[in-house]
Order: structure tokens, then sequence, then C-alpha cells
């Protein structure tokens, strides 16, 4: 597929503004994040996900770093150039580390401008797009990508079905849309995560941080043409995780 092209118009300082900035997140996120100690520095950030023994979430970070490796091999079956969109980007590490071994066209979209631009300037490359903008309004060309990566993402949305739909149609012919490193519960895990969300939000002084924190389960999924990739709930699998050794979190592929 050609490159997806965006209008030079709307670039500024590296970022393509296709919506208007807003801080009805961003704000309290950032909060959380730093009181989390998840504000990297740059060359933590470049090394991404193989976190130094100076970060304070290594061991979560090891699991991540399976979720990657997984996809990049994955990902390495595909022989076109493609373009990539990845969705709630933050602040770029998952493209910026696919970069490193892969020539494709990478789109990373998000309405954190604060970790853009770290991105930005750790990941300035010309196969890298960073873009500011609302997903469901932001006037994309249809049949437009390749691929779609939602990374540790889908509980900032409050509706996962509305997502999904709205990302269908940006899919090319084949196109694939991948759910990593994200939480996703029966009906009932649902519920007592919801308090325990609420309880842990609570502690860190950010109660309302509850409100754009949201479980989807996995009848979100239902209707749509899915696929589980790794399903931490095989028994080999809850296996490893007895020992930490892989992720708790599903690798589900949607497809038109």
């Amino acid at each position: 597929m050609n490159e997806f092209k965006l209008n030079s118009a709307n670039l500024q300082n590296g970022i393509y503004f296709l919506s208007q900035p807003k801080d009805n997140f961003e704000s309290v996120y950032l909060k959380v994040r730093e009181k989390e100690n998840r504000i990297y520095t740059d060359d933590e950030l470049a090394n991404l996900p193989f976190a130094s023994a100076q970060n304070p979430h290594k061991e979560e970070w090891k699991l991540r770093a399976k979720s990657y490796l997984r996809f990049a091999n994955y990902l390495k079956l595909k022989k076109d150039t493609l373009n990539i969109l990845d969705i709630g980007c933050g602040n770029g590490w998952f493209c910026g580390r696919l970069s490193k071994s892969f020539k494709h066209n990478f789109y990373c979209l998000d309405v954190n401008l604060t970790e853009m631009i770290q991105g930005i300037r750790v990941f300035n490359q010309e196969q890298i797009k960073f873009i500011y903008a609302d997903i469901f309004t932001v006037n994309f060309t249809l049949e437009a990508f390749d691929l779609i990566t939602i990374n540790a993402a889908i509980q900032y949305f409050p509706d996962l079905k509305k997502l999904l739909n709205r990302l269908l149609i940006l899919l090319a012919n084949d196109g694939e849309i991948h759910v990593m490193d994200s939480p996703v519960y029966s009906e009932a895990e649902a519920i007592k995560a919801k308090q325990r969300t609420q309880n842990y939000y609570s502690s860190l002084g950010f109660p309302e941080m509850k409100e754009k924190y949201f479980h989807h389960t996995w009848n979100n999924f239902r209707g749509f043409n899915s696929k589980v990739l790794y399903n931490p709930l095989l028994p080999a699998n809850r296996l490893k995780r007895i020992f930490r050794k892989d992720s708790s979190f599903p690798w589900i592929r949607v497809t038109n």
C-alpha cells in the first residue's frame, strides 16, 4: 500500500493536529502517571519495552516485552510495507521500537500532547508520524490502514464496540485490528475490577480518574470477527503466569 498522506498544513512542532487540543483527560492522567513513577527519562523511553534495572516497573515491562516480541514476530509474516495506526500511542514507545526492525509507515495517535512531545524528541524519524486527534471525529481516509494497534489503551475508551466499529471502516481490505496488553473481563470479574479501580485511584489521591477508566468484557467482542492470538487463560499460559513469566492480558485480532 502507498503511504497514507497527511497535510503538512496541520503540522506544528512535529505533531499533526487534526483535532483541537482539549485538556479533559491529559492533566489528571499525567498526574497519576507521575504518582505511579511512570514518567520516564528520554534514555529509558528509548529502550522500552526492555526496561533498565532502575525502572520501578521493570517486572511489569518484562511481561510487556513478551507481548511486544509476540507481535513483532507476527509482523515478520507481513511482506508488504504497511500503514500502521497506533491508537492511544502515549509516548510512542511501541512504534518507536517496531521502527528499529521494520520499514512500515507508523502513525501514532493520541490526545496526550505531553507524552507525544517526548515521543517526537526520542523517536524523531521520517517513518513515524505523531497525530493529535480524536479518533471518532478525525477525517481520515476510509480504508487507509493495514493494521491498527490498541496497546494498553482500550480501558480509556468508554464504548469499545463503538471504537471497534469506527476502526473497522478505516481498515484496508484484509486489514487487522490488534488489541493488546489491556484487561478483558468476564461480567462478574468486571464488577469486582471496578471496585478495585475506585479504591486504587482513591488511594493515589485522584478518585476522579475512576470516571476515565473503563472495564470491558468479552461480550464487547461479540458480533465482531475476532480471534484470540494469545490467551492467558490456557492451561500452559496459566502455569507460566504463576511465576510471572508472561502477560495476564489477551491479544485479540479483529478483522472485517
